[in-house]
């Protein structure tokens, strides 16, 4: 392919990305805490943030938006990757010297 139709690709690959409502990227983890002699469910968005481990309480009446976001975080990492993968074709296309013709 030659590199004008990887840009296309790539462009509309940046636009999905663009047009993702809010995304996260981590994990959602449910577990329990004592609180005074007594278990009660706690949630938490954990992710890593420069080498290091930051939660966020998530409300149970959240759970559903933060699962929507980080399944769209999923598919940010996705497109992400794709994008790479495209521009390292444009590069190589676009860095090899024209074949045919007179040397």
């Amino acid at each position: 392919m030659n590199s004008d139709g990887l840009r296309r690709r790539r462009r509309k690959c940046l636009e999905e990305l663009a047009a993702l409502p809010g995304w996260v990227a981590g994990s959602l983890v449910q577990t329990r805490r004592v609180q005074a002699g007594t278990a009660k469910p706690f949630r938490y968005l954990s992710r890593s943030v420069r080498g290091r481990n930051r939660i966020t309480y998530v409300a149970a009446s959240e759970m559903p938006a933060f699962r929507a976001a980080l399944k769209a975080g999923q598919r940010a990492v996705a497109l992400f990757e794709r994008v790479c993968e495209l521009s390292l074709a444009i590069l190589k296309a676009e860095g090899k010297p024209p074949t045919g013709g007179a040397r």
